[in-house]
Order: structure tokens, then C-alpha cells, then sequence
């Protein structure tokens, strides 16, 4: 599945999400090293790489996991961080992780219900945002079916429905395509364009290089804790560097 549009001229706005200068070491070993990256509004952006890159690293430290020993991390133009990670929710920064993260003895309704009540006190709003995301999502019909039993692709519509609860300006998506089928991961694919499409920028990260650059406008490459590429699909793959770490020769005409 393709991108049926684009969203263009991202760079004529100012970036919704901003890494600068991000440095992380464990016990001694850099993870990351410098790195900075931007996302603009409404765009979709690839952070590729191989496993110990400092991706699932650099994702922990935007969400208040994890700490940063320097560097800044700013959201709609200003520094998060120093804000706790219940909060970074409301600033408008949403995260969903590649392990499963659903409640499996409640229903598809209270699974999103129950999340609409923290953020809505009004108990008729909740129900109605409930309805909207249960439909939207394609899971009206699994609505009493508990979360434990669903599908690979059901209980990842569900998790994307719950990620929109808050209503975020940018979501970071831990390898949404592992572990599905292909049909699935067209499924996936259209579910991400429709948040696009409501103006909320994406963070997505995959191993699937194929079906990461059907769906992003932009990419990043990082390697040893270093964003050593960027760009669209035809700059990474032309891209000397990139090649010789990541992609392999094999890759060039894909």
C-alpha cells in the first residue's frame, strides 16, 4: 500500500517535536551521541536502524522513561524535559510500544472507555469519544469481545485507538508491523495515514524497510547512537553511507 497523498512543504512550519544535541550512556557505553532530529506538523517520520542503534533508547527519553545525561527535547517549540512522564501526555506526546500493552481482561469498550474517564470527567463526553474511536477504529463490532482474545490486527486497531484518547500532537510508534500478517500491516498502514491525515505527527520505527518507506515522507538512520543519513526513501538508498551500514548493496534498486 502507497501513500495516496502527501502532505508537503513540511519545513515552511516549525518543528512540532525536536531532539538536540541527545546524549545517553549506560555504564560507561554511549548510546547516543549528539543526536538531533526534527519532526514538522503532520508528518511521518522513519527512525531506522539496526537492533542497540539507541533507537528504543532515544523513543524512553522522549517519553520520561529515561533521562538524558545532556541535551534537550522540546514539543511545540518548548523544552519537556522537565516534565514527568503522566505529563508529557498532555503536552500532547503519545507512545505506543511494541510490546502488548492492552488490558486483557476487559472488554474492547471499557479498554478505551476506561482511559476516556482519566481524561474526560464528564461522563457523557467519555462515552461519546469512546463510540468515535470504537468506530473509527473499525472495532464497533468487537466492542464486548475482551481485549485478550483479539486478533493480532484487532488488538493493534485498539491500541491505536487508545493512543488517540488524549488527543496528541505527535505519537511515537515502536515497530507497529512485527509479527502480522501482510494484510495486517496494509491494515496498519491505512490506519497511521488516517491519523496523519487528522494532523498529527508520527515517529514510526520498524525493521520492515519496505513498508516504512510506503508510509513516511522523511527518514532517519541511526547508527552506534549517530544519525548517520537522512531524508526520503531515494536519499537514504542513494546514500554511500547508508548503504555500506544498513541497506547492503542488494538494496539499492528496491
Amino acid at each position: 500500500m502507497k501513500k495516496s497523498f502527501r502532505i508537503i512543504k513540511f519545513k515552511k512550519s516549525k518543528p512540532i517535536f525536536e531532539v538536540k544535541d541527545l546524549t545517553k550512556s549506560f555504564d560507561g557505553r554511549p548510546i547516543l551521541k549528539q543526536l538531533s532530529l526534527k519532526v514538522f506538523p503532520g508528518q511521518i517520520v522513519g527512525l531506522l536502524g539496526p537492533n542497540g542503534a539507541g533507537k528504543s533508547t532515544l523513543f524512553n527519553i522522549a517519553i520520561g522513561a529515561e533521562s538524558a545525561d545532556s541535551g534537550n527535547i522540546y514539543l511545540n517549540g518548548k523544552s519537556i524535559n522537565q516534565i514527568p512522564i503522566h505529563l508529557r501526555s498532555k503536552q500532547g506526546l503519545g507512545y505506543l510500544p511494541q510490546t502488548r500493552s492492552l488490558f486483557n481482561t476487559l472488554s474492547t469498550f471499557n479498554n478505551i472507555y476506561g482511559l476516556c474517564q482519566i481524561h474526560e470527567k464528564d461522563d457523557k463526553k467519555a462515552k461519546e469519544q469512546t463510540e468515535s474511536l470504537l468506530e473509527r477504529f473499525n472495532l464497533t463490532h468487537l466492542r464486548s469481545i475482551n481485549a485478550g482474545v483479539l486478533s493480532g490486527g484487532e488488538s493493534k486497531r485498539l491500541a491505536l485507538a487508545r493512543l488517540m484518547i488524549t488527543k496528541p500532537k505527535i505519537v511515537l510508534i515502536d515497530e507497529i508491523w512485527s509479527m502480522v500478517d501482510p494484510l495486517v500491516v496494509q491494515d496498519m498502514q491505512k490506519y497511521i495515514l488516517q491519523i496523519q491525515s487528522q494532523g498529527v505527527s508520527c515517529i514510526l520505527t520498524d525493521h520492515s524497510v519496505s513498508t516504512l518507506f510506503e508510509t513516511t515522507d522523511f527518514n532517519y538512520l541511526i547508527d552506534s547512537g549517530q544519525i548517520i543519513a537522512e531524508g526520503t526513501k531515494r536519499e537514504l538508498l542513494q546514500n554511500s553511507e547508508a548503504v555500506k551500514k544498513y541497506f547492503g548493496t542488494g538494496f539499492k534498486n528496491y
